[in-house]
């Protein structure tokens, strides 16, 4: 299968708002993957860190992967003794 320079999508001819949603989309992604990469290292989950490290670049979920590792993951908060 040979690329063809001209079956590759002109950013030029989208609509200005699906760029915008499409930038938005990304950048929530880029957080949320960054975040959940950052939390797999810090806890030493070297198969969640790889994991996320590839779906990072290959998935294109909006980070819902980084969101279910985070949710899984989560410190339990200390309960405030009422006084």
């Amino acid at each position: 299968m040979v690329l063809d320079m001209n079956s590759l999508i002109d950013l030029s001819s989208m609509p200005e708002w699906l760029l915008i949603v499409l930038i938005v989309v990304t950048i929530w992604k880029l957080i949320w993957y960054g975040f959940a990469i950052y939390k797999a290292l810090e806890k030493k989950h070297k198969i969640w860190f790889v994991v996320l490290f590839l779906a990072a670049f290959v998935l294109n979920d909006a980070g819902i992967l980084a969101i279910i590792y985070l949710m899984i993951n989560r410190e339990k908060r200390a309960k405030k003794k009422r006084r």
